[in-house]
């Protein structure tokens, strides 16, 4: 029932948690996280991977598929289908338009940044695993930046 006076296409108030989340790239959190298991490793940020490597490619569990063959899955299974579902995200959320939609993606741009230097210089993110976050965060980045210059060409040709 609508009333006097009520704005029905008043969008609902939307959280300060809710803004803020929109305005962090997900790859951050993949990349928080990658160096939370390099700090559990131990010694893995002062340049002794072999316990991290060993974290990451340990067996989770394995299972036996129909074919015969066993498939086994582990903590960097894990993180490249975690990072690959939050692309999926960045990527829906580079359709936006507007301030917020830049601020993201000029923090996403910072994360991929933050990525290349830590892989670059670091000895814990000098594995394949973090070269695969790292491309993974390049792609989120061209492509945000391909999404947003589209959105806007269509925006501007239709207003």
């Amino acid at each position: 029932m609508v009333m006097p006076g009520m704005n029905i296409h008043a969008r609902p108030p939307s959280s300060l948690f809710m803004r803020i989340l929109r305005l962090v790239p997900l790859m951050l959190l993949v990349l928080i996280a990658y160096f939370a298991v390099a700090m559990a490793a131990g010694d893995a940020i002062d340049g002794e991977v072999d316990p991290l490597l060993s974290m990451l490619t340990d067996p989770w569990f394995a299972l036996t598929l129909p074919s015969g063959g066993i498939w086994s899955f582990t903590l960097e299974h894990l993180f490249i289908g975690v990072a690959l579902v939050f692309l999926f995200f960045e990527l829906v959320k580079a359709t936006g338009i507007g301030h917020a939609a830049i601020a993201e993606m000029a923090i996403s741009t910072v994360v991929f940044i933050l990525f290349l230097v830590f892989f670059l210089t670091v000895p814990a993110a000098a594995t394949s695993l973090f070269f695969i976050l790292t491309m993974i965060s390049f792609i989120d980045v061209l492509a945000g930046y391909i999404i947003g210059i589209k959105v806007a060409r269509r925006d501007f040709s239709v207003g």
